[in-house]
């Protein structure tokens, strides 16, 4: 599949460039693009269907918007997208975080090239961006193509892939704030006419905000692609990726960080840890293929497979709370006790995906009946404290920290906080934890005159979860099997707006055992959603705008006794507005709102029912325009601007701390010569001080101003 660009008014003086307006008339979906829209997307069908024709809110966030805001990870290629909060703990080496429609996403709802990134607590995969080709969002329950999956939607990572095409290479060099410095490296060509290469490499140190918490990366990418006929291809992608660093992030006291202590504030650059105890080792591979093949002009067959593996060594100190507030005498009032979360193991995981895609018709009616059956499996084996460890000063006895004024001994020990006893890691408790996900699904999509398109979709799914731990005896096993739904109704216009509504189901097993050792019911919701796109004839451009309701059932919480409840209930409400747009050779675009009504409904404390789900902002805004400049003595130069608004959210259900909202503003500079290219990109670019989150006692600061210049050659 190709890209053929359109020019629909050029005007034959070449310095004309304003009159030249740039269309992309087909788009691969699953890259590369052209310019900042993403016309065709998988991840809401499984199928080969235009975004403007799927009665589903999706978006796609380009390789040329990740270069042009300089994105240095998936959370932060996603500032720009409806519905999102991105990064809302600050920047995060062990994960990148998300809330998606209201929903938390963490460790779950993420893909790459359509297979499940399969995580769990501590285990999670994180991929470098420099790998990837585009971001794809499908907003809402996705169920009925992927089984479990969270309500907010999914996120699926494009790996670049081999290119059947004459040879290409890309080297760049960074430098940038907090000594970061990268070298990456791109390259690709053809072996053969039907055999075709890529490798994708780099290598990064870096400083953070916080003094003395440092990181490296390592990751290389290989892949290769087989056209073994022009009806079958193979496509095979590996990668590896080695993280030597410390935690980034630092839990903070509220007080001292949200609201002002009587000591001031706990400075943004503090490490709460101690950097030369603490650690996050993290090795992640995969190796995977992509097969499909035509039978013939109505059939197909492609199939997904991927075995991952991540090994990580944590250890990550964190503030309980202030020592005075915790019963121990202290003067000062200005130490506090911190605690340790220690993890080290072995996640291994496999997904395949295997569909039948059968294109045909009833008489007017054109249907692409899409046949599935996939098949998940994780299994980690893992070590951690099982209860509160408590930090001391090995050479002096004290567990007191001073976050205003601080110093870090060479001897940390341990202590148990109950009975003052050293802990060591013979003390660490032996875990493993097993999934399996068995699932079928039939879809069929349906288009009446090239205007009316009809999708319905339903899956079943048998689940099964297990966890045991080796040091306490205690096992615990919850299965589940479900039906899911969906449907969708658009209708195309001729003049380029496409309504539509649509209805879609998920679930979520739940891994808790009632008190008759019953397996919990999976947590269950659905949405509703109206929507609008448009896509104008006179440029490259898609304009949205979705209203939504979406409700989530069976939320686990216990009683008094401890027994399980599954009582609670969340319904969010909202709208989202998106523009994306190509407006002239020169000049992109990308703008987003989103106003949401998110509501407890049902919860074991009645004082939160009404309130709003903690960390959720349900208002969200961004924009970004980047201008390159064509025919004059400024050719070569392209300048990007963009702002960011996250609204105010709370630190609990019960609403009463507020983390106050925060805009930020972004930029990024760069000059092109010939295959040359030298750019300065700045996050924050005002260098706003800013706490992005809390959560219960622990607050967040988020980033500061962030500078990366690179130079980069490619040919």
């Amino acid at each position: 599949m190709g890209l053929m660009v359109n020019s629909v008014s050029a005007n034959t003086n070449e310095n004309s460039e304003q009159e030249v307006v740039v269309t992309a008339e087909f788009s691969n979906p699953i890259g590369p693009d052209f310019g900042y829209v993403g016309e065709n997307s998988m991840t809401a069908t499984k199928t080969d269907m235009p975004i403007s024709k799927t009665p589903r809110a999706v978006s796609v966030v380009t390789r040329e918007q990740m270069d042009d805001r300089a994105s240095v990870s998936v959370a932060d290629a996603l500032q720009y997208t409806p519905s999102i909060q991105a990064n809302f703990y600050g920047e995060d080496n062990k994960q990148d975080w998300f809330v998606i429609r209201g929903f938390n996403q963490a460790n779950n709802g993420l893909y790459q090239d359509g297979t499940r990134l399969d995580s769990a607590g501590f285990y999670t995969y994180q991929a470098d961006t420099f790998g990837l080709e585009r971001v794809e969002i499908l907003r809402g329950p996705a169920s009925v193509l992927y089984g479990q999956n969270p309500p907010g939607g999914v996120i699926n990572l494009i790996s670049k892939r081999p290119q059947h095409s004459e040879s290409f290479g890309f080297v760049s060099v960074e430098y940038g704030s907090n000594d970061r410095k990268q070298l990456s490296l791109d390259l690709g060509g053809e072996i053969t006419d039907d055999v075709a290469w890529r490798l994708v490499a780099l290598g990064r140190q870096n400083g953070t905000d916080v003094d003395n918490i440092e990181a490296e990366r390592i990751y290389l990418a290989p892949s290769v692609s087989v056209n073994f006929s022009d009806n079958t291809n193979l496509t095979v992608l590996a990668s590896y990726q080695k993280d030597d660093s410390d935690p980034y992030l630092q839990f903070l006291p509220m007080e001292g960080s949200l609201t002002e202590h009587e000591n001031g504030f706990i400075s943004d650059d503090v490490a709460i840890g101690n950097p030369d105890y603490e650690k996050f080792e993290r090795t992640q591979a995969a190796l995977g293929y992509e097969f499909s093949h035509k039978f013939n002009e109505s059939v197909q067959f492609a199939q997904s497979v991927r075995y991952s593996q991540l090994d990580i060594d944590l250890k990550q100190m964190y503030a309980i709370g202030y020592a005075h507030d915790l019963g121990q005498t202290d003067p000062t009032e200005a130490n506090i006790l911190r605690g340790l979360t220690s993890e080290k193991g072995k996640s291994k995981s496999f997904s395949a995906d295997n569909r039948l895609i059968y294109n045909f018709n009833t008489g007017e009616l054109e249907h692409t009946l899409l046949s599935g059956i996939d098949y998940r499996w994780l299994d980690i084996k893992g070590q951690s404290f099982g209860d509160r460890v408590l930090i001391a000063d090995g050479n002096t006895g004290s567990i007191f920290f001073n976050p205003y004024d601080p110093s870090y001994t060479d001897n940390v020990v341990l202590l148990n906080p109950t009975t003052g006893l050293l802990v060591t890691d013979a003390d660490r408790e032996t875990t493993t934890s097993e999934r399996h996900q068995l699932g079928g699904y039939l879809q069929d999509q349906m288009i009446f005159n090239d205007a009316l398109a009809v999708t319905l979709g339903v899956r079943f799914d048998d689940t099964k979860s297990t966890y045991e731990n080796k040091s306490t005896n205690k096992k615990q096993v919850v299965s589940n099997q479900e039906w899911t739904k969906s449907a969708g109704v658009a209708y195309i216009f001729e003049n380029g707006l496409t309504p539509y509504i649509n209805y879609a189901e998920h679930f979520q097993p739940v891994l808790k055992l009632d008190k008759n050792d019953n397996s919990a019911k999976p947590e269950r919701g659905n949405q509703f959603e109206v929507g609008l796109k448009y896509l104008p004839a006179s440029f490259d451009g898609s304009f949205n705008a979705a209203l939504f309701q979406i409700n989530k059932k069976n939320m686990a919480t216990t009683d008094a006794a401890g027994d399980l409840l599954q009582i609670g209930e969340v319904e969010n409400t909202g709208i989202e507005l998106e523009a994306v747009a190509n407006i002239t050779s020169g000049l992109s675009l990308v703008a987003n709102a989103t106003f949401m009504d998110t509501e407890i409904i049902k919860d074991i404390n009645s004082a939160n029912v009404g309130n709003r789900p903690a960390q959720v902002a349900n208002t969200l805004g961004s924009v970004w325009a980047n201008y390159r400049f064509f025919g004059s003595s400024l050719e070569g130069l392209a300048i990007g601007v963009g702002g960011r608004y996250v609204g105010e959210t709370y630190a609990g259900n019960i609403e009463t701390t507020k983390v106050p909202d925060f805009a930020l503003m972004d930029a990024t500079v760069s000059y092109t010569i010939n295959n040359m290219k030298i750019q300065v990109a700045a996050k924050n670019l005002m260098d706003k001080e800013y706490v992005s989150t809390c959560a219960s006692a622990n607050c967040y600061y988020g980033n500061r101003r962030n500078v990366i210049a690179s130079l980069s050659y490619a040919w």
